[in-house]
C-alpha cells in the first residue's frame, strides 16, 4: 500500500496545477490531456506495484515519494497564499508529470523477468511447428 502513495500525490499535484492553469489558456483539449495522462501513468504504476518484485528500486521510489510530498505542499501553499510563483505554474505540473512517468517506468523495470526455455525439449507441443 505504501507504494501507491507517491503516484496519488503526484496526480493530485498535477490536477491542482492544471485546473489552476485552465482559466489562463481556456483550451479544453489541453486540459483533458493535462488531466488524463498523469492519471493513466499513475494507475499503471499503482497496478504494476502489486505485480512487481518487492523492494526493486526502493531508494529511488523513496526519493520520488519525498519529492511528491514536497510538490504537493508547494502547490497547496501556492494555492492558499496566492503565490504566482507556485500556483498556477507549469513548472510544478511538468515536474509532477515527469516524476509519475519515472515512477511508472521504474515499476515496469522492476517486473519479474519471464523465464524462457533453454532447449526445444522444454517447449509445449502447441508451441512447436512442423
Amino acid at each position: 500500500m505504501k507504494s501507491m502513495i507517491a503516484p496519488i500525490l503526484l496526480v493530485a499535484t498535477a490536477l491542482i496545477q492544471s485546473m489552476g492553469l485552465f482559466p489562463y489558456h481556456g483550451d479544453g483539449i489541453t486540459l483533458a490531456g493535462q488531466l488524463l495522462f498523469p492519471i493513466l501513468f499513475a494507475l499503471m504504476a499503482m497496478y504494476l506495484s502489486t505485480k512487481g518484485l518487492p523492494g526493486a528500486f526502493a531508494t529511488v521510489h523513496l526519493v520520488i515519494l519525498i519529492g511528491s510530498v514536497l510538490l504537493l505542499i508547494l502547490s497547496l501553499v501556492g494555492m492558499n497564499l496566492t503565490l504566482p510563483q507556485l500556483y498556477p505554474t507549469m513548472i510544478l505540473y511538468y515536474i509532477a508529470f515527469v516524476l509519475v512517468a519515472v515512477e511508472c517506468g521504474l515499476r515496469i523495470a522492476g517486473m519479474p523477468k519471464k523465464r524462457r526455455p533453454k532447449d526445444r525439449a522444454e517447449l509445449n507441443d502447441s508451441e512447436t511447428t512442423v
